[in-house]
């Protein structure tokens, strides 16, 4: 990675605890995921989830520090042929359980993270809340016994070794 694609990983990694401190002031304590959507080009092609890790870790310290205590969970991480990768924060979404997680749709509030290069954003997207949590199912129906955060790059063929419905 360049000089200058890790000076734009550091000014978004800069914005994010004022862009989550703001989310925090306007939601309860209900559960809410994060969509995160980060530029693939941020990222180490060689090792997606170790890059996109630091945004993450970066959001639940920022989380930490507003709502001390808050449970948060790093889910998934989906990478797209083109520009943008995905990664799923669940927030105080006490009722997750990684043994059934493949059978559970339950909708949560879905709020989209856009870690733009110029400036961050963090949006409420209704509709987004029903195809987020079916997508987690099948990841996590998918992957299995995997541990989090489960990873499908989109660049390649996703393969799934031992899908938990195969073995019912």
């Amino acid at each position: 990675m360049g000089d200058q694609a890790q000076h734009i990983r550091e000014r978004i990694m800069d914005q994010i605890p004022d862009t989550i401190h703001k989310l925090l002031q306007e939601v309860d304590s209900g559960p809410i995921r994060i969509l995160g959507d980060t530029p693939s080009s941020l990222l180490d092609p060689g090792d997606y989830l170790g890059s996109i890790r630091p945004f993450v870790s970066k959001a639940q310290c920022s989380i930490g520090k507003c709502r001390p205590d808050v449970q948060t969970r790093f889910l998934a991480v989906n990478v797209y042929p083109g520009n943008h990768a995905y990664f799923v924060l669940d927030v105080n979404n006490v009722d997750y359980v990684y043994e059934t997680a493949d059978t559970d749709t339950s909708h949560i509030l879905t709020y989209v993270l856009r870690l733009s290069k110029k400036k961050i954003s963090i949006n409420r997207q209704r509709q987004l809340d029903a195809s987020i949590a079916e997508r987690h199912r099948a990841m996590h129906n998918g992957h299995g016994d995997d541990h989090l955060p489960l990873l499908d790059d989109f660049n390649h063929a996703v393969e799934y070794h031992s899908p938990r419905n195969l073995r019912r």
